[in-house]
Formats: C-alpha cells, structure tokens, sequence
C-alpha cells in the first residue's frame, strides 16, 4: 500500500509505452461476457437497444421518436384517449407524458379538446397531418418488422411476439 503523501512511483517513458501496448492488445482480443448470452434479460436488453436504434434510423428523418409514433399510434386507434391511458397503456410517468404529448402538439400532429365525458380531462386526437405522418410512420414500420423477422433466420416471429408478450404481462 502506499503511504499518504508519499511519491507516486515513478515510471519511465518506457513501461509507459509497454502499459499502452498491452492494453491494447487486451482491447483487441474478443471480450468474456461470462455467460451473459444466457441469460435472457440480457438477450432481450441487446436485441432491444438493438430494434431501437433501428427505428430511431428509420423515423430520424421525420424527427420523431419511438415513443412519439408509439403515442401517435395509440390516438389513431383510440381517438379521444386521455393522458392518463396513454400513459398507463406505455408504461410511462404522466409528466413525461404530458411533454411529449406538448411536442406532437406543438407540431401539429395531435390536438388536445376538452373531454365530453370529463370535463377535467382532454381528450386527444390527431390532426390531419398527424393522420397523414401516421401512415407513413407505419409503412415504414412494417418494412422494419419484416427485415427483422428475416433476421430471426426462420424462427416463427409471431411465436416470439407470443412469449414476449407473456413475458410482460403481469403475473
């Protein structure tokens, strides 16, 4: 151990170019993940941050996110839905709710009406030309799904959306 205040060891210029090479030669060769391939909330995290970054391609140059088509989808098939089944229906906070719903909003993608149902309550709906994005949104969408089922290699997809479904609902 080293004693407080005392010198740092000293090093010369050449133990310091060997210390660089061998964590280079380290970084090079193929990583132990310890059987992390095993175990399946691993697998599924990978495949997930995969799919993602997939579909943030996709969608970047219609500046909309994953949630954001999410949401969108969910207007379009339940015209009239409120913040709170939104949010409960996407697993997310009502505050990180309201504000994406305020960007599709301020892009004029959705429109919030007050509720004939409750008054305290808006219900959402998309505007015309958050209709239109929609249905290119999920065009491109289904050309996603069908590339990423070819890369299950012949694996039954619709299977794996079954287990995967049953691995999220709730006990």
């Amino acid at each position: 151990m080293f004693q407080k205040n005392a010198p740092a060891p000293v090093t010369t210029p050449m133990k310091r170019r060997a210390r660089r090479r061998s964590a280079a030669a380290r970084a090079t060769r193929p990583l132990d993940i310890g059987g992390l391939d095993t175990v399946i909330g691993y697998a599924i995290r990978r495949a997930q941050v995969a799919i993602f970054d997939d579909t943030n391609a996709i969608l970047a140059d219609l500046a909309i996110t994953p949630v954001q088509f999410a949401v969108m989808r969910l207007v379009q098939r339940n015209p009239g839905i409120n913040q709170i089944s939104l949010a409960t229906a996407l697993g997310a906070e009502g505050p990180r709710m309201v504000l994406i719903i305020d960007e599709l909003e301020g892009r004029g993608l959705v429109t919030r009406l007050a509720s004939t149902i409750d008054r305290r309550a808006r219900a959402i709906f998309l505007t015309r030309g958050g209709r239109a994005l929609h249905t290119q949104l999920s065009k491109r969408v289904q050309q996603q799904n069908r590339r990423l089922a070819k890369r299950l290699r012949g694996d039954d997809p619709k299977l794996l959306l079954k287990m995967l479904n049953n691995l999220a609902a709730s006990n």
